[in-house]
């Protein structure tokens, strides 16, 4: 994937975290793509978890366009996507729906039927919730799951708590999130307050989990994660018990962990 010299292995107990840097969001992205294209090579009914916001596009734009080439199918590929806003259907610009008929879904060959969102309209929230676990087990797990990092260390939407999350489950959105998603909203007053969400325990249990992470800004949150305490105060600390973990970040990402020798 990248020179040896860029790459750190973390191991604790059976874990292990594999730290790749790429040397800007670009790079970062192919090397996403490449992993997540390896894997439906390899398993062509494979089951994808799916994450939105802005770290995964440039991945997704390189899988679509790779798809145009010809060198990647998605007829058998499955895929479930982490969260969805409450109060909001898949027709809305703002759902995480709409976004993955527009960044991914419509432009390659899957079948809709394979593609699985959170329904943030579901009359019964907890019903959903207990479904979508269960949809998850019925399709076998996830053998891939694409993660982006949150500035305050939250993945998908499960925010810092006092307690890890196991399934899916209902959440109310912190001020920096809010912040942080306003940008994809007319005003913002018009961002949802809660989410639903696959939990930490969910998460946990794919095969492997391929975290993405770009920006100075998100420097912090990369060095606390990936080398502090395993903490729900920073939900993403958890990804270093697992044992198939691989974090492509760019160089400003990893400064503070290069600046401080962890690298």
């Amino acid at each position: 994937m990248m020179k040896q010299d860029k790459m750190r292995v973390l191991r604790r107990g059976g874990a292990m975290v594999r730290i790749y840097q790429a040397e800007d969001e670009g790079q970062m992205s192919r090397q996403a793509a490449n992993l997540i294209s390896a894997q439906v090579i390899l398993k062509p009914d494979a089951v994808l978890g799916l994450a939105t916001g802005s770290s995964p596009i440039g991945t997704y734009r390189q899988l679509v366009e790779w798809h145009r080439k010809g060198d990647i199918d998605f007829s058998e590929v499955k895929t479930v996507n982490l969260d969805e806003y409450l109060g909001l259907d898949g027709s809305s610009p703002a759902s995480y729906r709409f976004f993955m008929n527009e960044h991914l879904f419509d432009k390659v060959n899957i079948d809709v039927n394979h593609t699985h969102v959170p329904n943030g309209m579901a009359e019964d929230i907890d019903r959903e919730c207990r479904d979508y676990d269960r949809l998850v087990q019925d399709l076998g797990g996830v053998d891939l799951q694409l993660l982006g990092l949150g500035h305050n260390g939250h993945i998908g939407f499960n925010e810092p708590g006092d307690a890890f999350e196991n399934g899916t489950h209902v959440v109310e959105l912190t001020e920096s999130t809010i912040n942080a998603n306003a940008r994809l909203f007319a005003r913002r007053e018009d961002v949802p307050r809660r989410a639903i969400t696959m939990g930490v325990g969910s998460i946990l249990r794919a095969k492997k989990i391929l975290v993405i992470v770009s920006g100075e800004d998100k420097a912090r949150a990369v060095r606390d994660a990936f080398f502090g305490p395993v903490t729900p105060q920073l939900p993403a600390s958890i990804l270093q018990l697992h044992r198939d973990v691989v974090l492509i970040a760019d160089r400003a990402a990893l400064r503070l962990c290069r600046m401080e020798g962890r690298l």
